[in-house]
């Protein structure tokens, strides 16, 4: 008999059932609530252990799916209130050490950010072999002339499932820059909907990703344009090998009252094997004038002639390809700020692509 399977990161607009995009297939899991959990570190200021302290959610904002969402709503054993007031700037990092006996976590955050706020938040997620399961939902209000920035590493074994909701609310002139890399976990799925809900917000999302072995990778995100001369972009770049698999799900909206904003989409993959199954579903949607949205994807190996020079040079195939494979995603890890964090991301990276 086979497994039940759970859907996951459906589109707002399916299309053919036969493309196979629509959304995730599973097998569902069983997940111990009773479970504890402990941080790994916790470096910064501004937060408490979340109590009462909550956000409301858009009625059309699903995350990863509904149950999973549910789950770390009504049962959560971790979680912060994170608040910095009007015209502060603070940082925090976050470090997630999950393992034998911290195995699972059910993880919701509430992020607020008053008028002029500015904050910096690195969140780590990392294991040892043990199987593992995280379930985070972020709730983030971002108010006038604030700016958040959240950096996320997902490093996780493969043996892990890794699951995101993020939902954001962006006022007048505020800004959010999210910087993610996926490069761990047996499944990792992400779903993110941001609302730029007052005029001339802005939301920018910067991904990195890998996969090998038969890692799946599913990332999705919905970005809302409301108010007047907002303006959004979204850049993924990865690369495939083995008999991964990844899907890219992002979504353009322009609603009405977003007259003159610009959004712009581009997924670029790396396929490093003809067994890898690669997806991009860019969809835009409008009912304002006077809007521009832009997308972009593209998929293919590795190029003959730039690994041919590379290697001229007495470098290996293999280390040809880390070259080219680490400077397609150089450009988004660069953006980070802190240098433990980008030696972090790299190590990381060279791991897999030796197969560690």
């Amino acid at each position: 008999m086979s497994a039940i399977k759970e859907t996951y990161n459906v589109l707002p607009r399916l299309t053919f059932r036969w493309v196979k995009a629509n959304e995730l297939l599973l097998d569902t899991m069983d997940v111990d609530l009773t479970k504890e959990y402990f941080y790994g570190k916790l470096e910064g200021d501004s937060f408490k252990l979340r109590d009462r302290e909550d956000l409301p959610l858009s009625q059309d904002f699903r995350g990863v799916n509904e149950r999973m969402v549910a789950l770390v709503e009504e049962s959560p054993n971790a979680g912060l209130y994170i608040h910095v007031k009007k015209g502060e700037e603070k940082s925090l990092f976050i470090a997630h050490r999950l393992g034998r006996e911290n195995n699972v976590l059910l993880e919701k955050n509430v992020i607020v950010l008053e008028a002029g706020a500015k904050m910096t938040l690195v969140m780590d997620y990392s294991s040892d072999d043990t199987e593992t399961f995280s379930n985070t939902l972020n709730k983030i209000q971002v108010a006038e002339d604030a700016e958040l920035n959240i950096i996320k590493v997902q490093r996780l074994n493969s043996r892990s499932r890794h699951l995101e909701s993020r939902y954001s609310t962006v006022e007048s002139r505020g800004k959010v820059n999210y910087i993610s890399v996926e490069i761990g976990g047996e499944a990792a799925v992400v779903n993110y909907m941001t609302d730029l809900a007052g005029d001339e917000a802005e939301g920018h999302v910067k991904n990195v990703y890998l996969g090998f072995g038969e890692r799946i990778l599913d990332l999705s995100h919905h970005m809302n344009h409301m108010g007047k001369k907002t303006k959004s972009d979204m850049i993924f770049k990865g690369a495939l090998k083995d008999k991964s698999k990844k899907a890219f799900r992002g979504t353009l909206d322009f609603k009405h009252g977003s007259t003159h904003s610009e959004g712009n989409e581009e997924e670029f993959t790396i396929l490093l094997s003809p067994k890898v199954k690669s997806y991009a579903i860019p969809l835009l949607l409008c009912r304002e004038d006077d809007v521009i949205g832009n997308h972009a994807a593209s998929n293919g190996q590795i190029d003959e002639e730039k690994l041919f020079y590379i290697m001229s040079r007495g470098l290996s195939e293999e280390e040809a390809k880390k070259i080219i494979i680490e400077s397609h995603i150089r450009p988004i890890i660069d953006l980070i700020p802190l240098d433990s964090i980008r030696e972090i991301i790299l190590d990381a990276v060279e791991r897999e692509l030796k197969g560690e």
